[in-house]
């Protein structure tokens, strides 16, 4: 924590310094308390947030989360920056590594709305405290996947931990590989799959997903 605020302190002074011009010293070292509290708590907050989101997944996950494989690197997996449609039409293609089966044409009748986001296999819904981004999905004879992408400030390892270990409750199987800084977690069991996509974006992670319906 005191390294944060001294972050806070420093990247702020100048502003402060700014503001202060014309101001009596009380006033001045009022205001700069005043900015630095709130800086802190927010920060604080923040910490408090992303620590309880963390206590809802190890709930989620039955009080115990395992390590993800390690990653295998290799050429390519998803591009960054894939549309839901790119996605869905990758996997009805049987392109993903690991990924759902082909499906035909599939893709082509998918729907979006954030209620596909609810419809999700319980192993692979939105990471807790998640922000959910874009949700897809369809019900047909034989064509049954559903797509969520969503950000989290949590980083990709602790993700990643999340939903390998919700992925071996539910009996699948999983490979990580990785490639430029793009993971992708896959899998299957008897009844489906599912593939997993995380990348880091600026202080976020921007995750997307796509599964079977079981």
């Amino acid at each position: 924590m005191t390294v944060s605020i001294r972050s806070l302190c420093l990247a702020g002074s100048l502003a402060l310094l700014a503001a202060c011009q014309g101001q009596s010293a009380d006033d001045n070292l009022a205001d700069l308390d005043a900015r630095l509290t709130n800086g802190a708590d927010n920060v604080a907050a923040a910490n408090e947030a992303e620590d309880a989101n963390a206590a809802i997944a190890m709930a989620a996950a039955g009080g115990r989360i395992e390590k993800a494989p390690a990653a295998v690197e290799t050429k390519a997996v998803a591009p960054q920056g894939r549309s839901v449609g790119d996605l869905v039409r990758q996997q009805a293609s049987g392109q993903g590594a690991n990924g759902a089966a082909p499906q035909g044409d599939c893709a082509k009748d998918v729907k979006t709305g954030p209620e596909w986001a609810d419809r999700m296999p319980q192993a692979f819904r939105v990471y807790p405290g998640g922000k959910l981004v874009e949700a897809a999905g369809i019900d047909k004879e034989r064509c049954t996947l559903r797509i969520i992408s969503f950000t989290t400030s949590a980083g990709i390892d602790p993700v990643l931990d999340y939903y390998f270990t919700q992925a071996k409750r539910a009996g699948y199987d999983a490979e990580h590989l990785v490639s430029g800084g793009e993971h992708q977690l896959g899998g299957t069991n008897k009844d489906g799959a599912y593939v997993v996509f995380a990348r880091r974006a600026g202080a976020l992670t921007e995750v997307d997903i796509v599964a079977n319906a079981n």
